[in-house]
């Protein structure tokens, strides 16, 4: 199609599109047009006018039907992660050692949750392990960490780079995107997904919010303990 002829079939389907807006009775008045119209379609060849409408009728409510479904699917998920986050706030406060804090964080996050993986780092100023002891403690590679990734921040969700993920979980996890949070001055709350997009700036940090400041309640007592 030339230039010209190209303008002049857009400068038609103007001219017809504003006169049936400006007109919305015109099919009233030609009601013989709706079956006349034939309309090419796809699987079926041509369709008449009011074919193509139904067809967009049954097209709007499957995808009304699959947001409905995807909308149940969402709030049963998000059900899910609420309740395991209610019974691991019991847990927490039914704790007597640092062992079974970090084995309920584990429960609820490794073995519900499916992430890969969860760590408790604590501030060396706050938290001296004795003999035996063997509660992740900050190390100088971690606070440089916070410094980069954390900058006056409580939280840091995406990605790392490979030495940042070697630092934090070890050479045993898969982390593909992580979750980080601040514990004021007690330490880091670390989560690992295998999920590069599990983690990311958009995720909200409700929860985790809510369950950093009940771990920055129960942790001063919890470390008291451990060091008597």
């Amino acid at each position: 199609m030339s230039e010209v002829k190209r303008q002049e079939h857009e400068a038609d389907e103007a001219m017809v599109l504003a006169y049936l807006s400006r007109y919305p009775e015109f099919f009233q008045q030609h009601a013989s047009m709706l079956d006349r119209v034939r309309i090419p379609h796809e699987r079926k060849g041509t369709i008449s006018l009011v074919e193509r409408q139904l067809d967009r009728q049954r097209e709007r409510i499957e995808r009304l039907e699959l947001e409905i479904t995807e909308l149940m699917s969402l709030a049963s998920a998000n059900e899910r992660i609420f309740r395991i986050y209610a019974d691991l706030y019991g847990d927490i406060y039914g704790c007597q050692t640092l062992s079974k804090l970090v084995s309920a964080l584990q429960n609820a996050f490794v073995e519900k949750l499916r992430l890969s993986g969860v760590r408790l780092w604590l501030n060396p100023k706050q938290y001296q392990p004795g003999e035996g002891q063997r509660f992740l403690v900050l190390s100088k590679g971690i606070e440089q960490i916070l410094g980069q990734r954390l900058p006056g921040q409580g939280f840091y969700f995406g990605r790392l780079n490979q030495s940042e993920q070697q630092q934090l979980f070890g050479s045993g996890t898969l982390v593909g995107s992580v979750a980080l949070m601040r514990l004021g001055e007690l330490g880091l709350l670390a989560f690992a997904s295998s999920d590069p997009g599990h983690f990311s700036p958009h995720n909200d940090p409700l929860l985790l919010g809510q369950l950093g400041r009940l771990l920055q309640l129960r942790l001063p007592e919890l470390i008291r303990d451990s060091q008597r």
